[in-house]
C-alpha cells in the first residue's frame, strides 16, 4: 500500500523563467557556486511542510497498525531522496521517522528512493505500507501497479481531513470506451476502500474477497489479464462470489 502526500512537493506548479530568481542570489549547495540565472531555462519549486508531512506520516502509521492487526506485516517504509535533497526530503524523512517512533508496535525502515525503486521491483513481497512525498509516490504507485499486472488492478483513495474520494488509479480510459473489455477490478477495489472509509467494514471485506476469488479461480478474466471475458462477465463473476 503506497501512501502519497498529495498537496505539495513539486506539484504546486511553482515554475517560471530562471531569470526571475536572479534577485535572490541563490548559492547551490551541491555545486558550491552561485546559481547561473543568465542561462535560458525554467525553475520549479519543491515545497515540503511540517504540517502536511506529519499528517501523511500519521495516516501511514495508523494504516500500518490496522493492517498488522488484520494479520499484515506491520511494517512502514519511508522513501525520499534525502541524500541529495537534504533539507526538503531530509525534513520529510525526519518527520516520518519521529512519527513512527510513537508507534512501537510497527516496524520502520527507510530507503533512498532510487534504492527503493530497485527493491520495489526485486522484492515487493518484503514491503507492506510505503510513505513518500508527492512526486515519488505518484511515480512509484504506477510502477507498483505494473508489478502486479497493470493499472486495471490498482485502486486509490484520496483522504482529506473531512472527507475522501475514491477512484481507479488509471482514471478514465477513453481509448477503449464502449468496447466492453475494460477491467473493472480497480474500480471495484476502490469501492471497497470507500466502504471501509464509511464504516462498512464487512461489506468492504466481502467485495475484496469476491474480486480475489475471481482471480484465484482464473476462469473469467478480462483481456489485460490474459482472458477473454467481457467487462460485464467479470462483474457477474464477482457478484456471484459475493
Amino acid at each position: 500500500m503506497i501512501v502519497r502526500e498529495n498537496l505539495e512537493d513539486l506539484y504546486l506548479g511553482l515554475e517560471g523563467p530562471l531569470a526571475d530568481l536572479a534577485p535572490l542570489k541563490l548559492i547551490s549547495k551541491i555545486l558550491r557556486a552561485p546559481l547561473d540565472t543568465s542561462a535560458r531555462g525554467i525553475y520549479a519549486i519543491k515545497v515540503i511542510t511540517e504540517h502536511a508531512t506529519r499528517r501523511v506520516a500519521e495516516f501511514a502509521c495508523q494504516l500500518t497498525l490496522r493492517r498488522k492487526r488484520a494479520g499484515g506485516k506491520g511494517k512502514l517504509t519511508c522513501t525520499s531522496k534525502y541524500n541529495m535533497l537534504r533539507e526538503s526530503d531530509g525534513l520529510f524523512r525526519k518527520i516520518v521517522e519521529e512519527t513512527a517512533a510513537k508507534y512501537p508496535e510497527i516496524k520502520y525502515e527507510q530507503f533512498i528512493v532510487d534504492d527503493f525503486a530497485r527493491r520495489l521491483v526485486q522484492s515487493p513481497h518484503d514491503l507492506d505500507v510505503v510513505v513518500a512525498p508527492n512526486l515519488y509516490g505518484d511515480i512509484l504507485s504506477d510502477a507498483a501497479a505494473g508489478i502486479i499486472g497493470g493499472l486495471g488492478l490498482a485502486p486509490s483513495g484520496c483522504y482529506g481531513e473531512h472527507y475522501a474520494y475514491f477512484e481507479s488509479v488509471h482514471g478514465t480510459a477513453p481509448d477503449i470506451m464502449g468496447m466492453g473489455i475494460i477491467n473493472p477490478s480497480a474500480t471495484m477495489l476502490s469501492a471497497a476502500l470507500m466502504l471501509e472509509y464509511l464504516g462498512f467494514d464487512q461489506a468492504a471485506l466481502r467485495l475484496d474477497r469476491a474480486v480475489r476469488k475471481v482471480y484465484a479461480e482464473g476462469r473469467v478474466l478480462t483481456p489485460d489479464q490474459g482472458g477473454n471475458a467481457r467487462t460485464r462477465e467479470f462483474a457477474g463473476a464477482v457478484i456471484a462470489n459475493l
